[in-house]
């Protein structure tokens, strides 16, 4: 293994992964490793710029495969931290999905959430035995001692009740329409036909969380509550919602961040309801108007299952007042289990986990599997990598701007993070540590006009503070 081995951490939705990436960065830098954090839609400029010796990618999909392929024909060793997981959906049927669209052939290491999918991927043949690893996510190491110490407190006085949305789809943050959601999700490896139902009956689940948010709020009028949407929903389709005196609008943070904060949680097919057992706060699901194709099956069977809005409002009350009744024992019993089938454990050792998996496959290169094929990319991807080759960042980044929709432009300006906020995250990080080492977040900015010039300079990389 090299003295220093470099790790390129890719990091998909800066709101939902950021912390968690952040203290996987900082892992790695403890044990002597260069880290750097890389935004998704730029790693095609850094990652062949810096040359990591592993890029830790978010998932493996058909709009990363000729990036994927790139890495490997540069000699970059390619992992995949799955950070979309699998929060409630079938491991079957993940696993089938993930080895539908290729690219597994590629890796050299994954990192999956909990042990029913690392079963499921070893049931399909999605990945080798030998690359395959269950270390869990390590933005759930937030969940346990010492880094649940890490999570900054929320803007409101705890004791609210939340209520999180998961309707991306039906009320889009960055695509233009439901056919672009339609066509996501077509790609992503489901039939068309069932993302034409799912669509439809997100629609109207969506508006009938947002009539009984309303409802709910207007009955207890002294009660706080706070509906946090989903990171790629459009936070404006709440403004209704927002005006109501003792209602918050709030898509900063993190759910645990918000969960922890919280007396109740009021959702709907939403994985936070799993985070929620893990934090210990009562999840409420309203099921009098969800349908086959929405349902998640894990974040329903955590929750209490709510049959009208007359029992919710009773419900809330009860947990308001510190009388909910114990749950169903079978609940209970899938609480326990399902934190080992999706999550592995809720021990605060994930990020170490997936940080020794990394180190070791660096440290074995080439030792657990014959090389494999060098794919070209496609005629677009090797397009596409010549242009930013031949213009550099800045270039490139005004043609694309010059041509792509507005949707787009916001998109990647939704997913970009600065200094402060990695350096923010790492204080408190390094203060739950007490091992008296502090990282700081600097951006990589290069050595040379020809690397400056190739570079984002969006991408940070830790390193320890004297």
């Amino acid at each position: 293994m090299p003295d220093k081995p470099h790790v390129c951490l890719i990091v998909d939705n800066p709101l939902r992964d950021l912390e968690g990436l952040v203290l996987l960065g900082r892992q790695l830098a403890a044990k002597g490793a260069t880290a750097t954090l890389v935004p998704m839609y730029e790693q095609g400029f850094d990652v062949p710029v810096l040359r990591p010796d592993l890029v830790l990618v978010n998932y493996t999909r058909p709009n990363n495969a000729d990036l994927i392929k790139s890495y490997k024909r540069a000699g970059i060793l390619v992992g995949v931290l799955d950070t979309e997981g699998i929060g409630g959906k079938n491991p079957d049927q993940f696993a089938e999905m993930v080895k539908s669209v290729g690219c597994t052939d590629l890796v050299d290491l994954y990192c999956v959430w909990g042990q029913a999918q690392h079963a499921a991927f070893l049931r399909h043949g999605t990945v080798p035995a030998g690359l395959l690893h269950a270390t869990g996510c390590p933005r759930y190491d937030f969940c346990a001692p010492p880094w649940r110490a890490a999570l900054p407190k929320p803007s409101i006085e705890p004791g609210y009740v939340l209520i999180n949305t998961n309707f991306p789809v039906a009320n889009p943050r960055f695509s233009r329409s439901s056919s672009d959601e339609e066509d996501a999700m077509v790609q992503a490896g489901f039939s068309r036909e069932f993302a034409r139902q799912f669509i439809i009956d997100a629609g109207k689940s969506y508006r009938s969380v947002l009539e009984t948010s309303t409802r709910l709020a207007n009955h207890f009028p002294d009660v706080q509550f706070v509906l946090r949407p989903h990171p790629f929903e459009n936070i404006g389709s709440y403004d209704a919602l927002a005006e109501l005196p003792n209602c918050h609008i709030r898509q900063d943070g993190t759910s645990l961040e918000w969960i922890s904060g919280a007396r109740l949680l009021v959702h709907q097919n939403c994985s936070t309801a799993i985070e929620a057992t893990m934090l210990k706060v009562e999840p409420l699901s309203m099921e009098w108007f969800n349908t086959p194709s929405l349902r998640l099956d894990a974040a329903t069977r955590v929750s209490r299952s709510v049959g009208s809005e007359a029992d919710l409002i009773e419900l809330v009350r009860q947990g308001l007042d510190g009388r909910l009744p114990p749950v169903a024992q079978e609940t209970e019993q899938f609480r326990q289990q399902i934190i080992g089938d999706l999550f592995t454990a809720v021990d605060g050792t994930n990020s170490l986990r997936v940080t020794a998996a990394v180190l070791d496959a660096i440290a074995t290169r080439g030792e657990k599997r014959a090389a494999s094929k060098l794919e070209r990319p496609s005629l677009r991807g090797v397009a596409a990598d010549a242009v930013r080759r031949a213009l550099g960042y800045k270039a490139s980044s005004a043609l694309r701007r010059s041509y792509s929709a507005p949707e787009s432009e916001r998109r990647r300006l939704g997913k970009a993070f600065a200094p402060e906020m990695v350096n923010s995250v790492l204080r408190r990080i390094c203060a739950a540590a007490g091992d008296d080492r502090n990282f700081v977040a600097q951006r990589v900015t290069g050595n040379s006009r020809r690397v400056s010039r190739a570079l984002s300079g969006a991408s940070l990389q830790l390193t320890e503070a004297t």
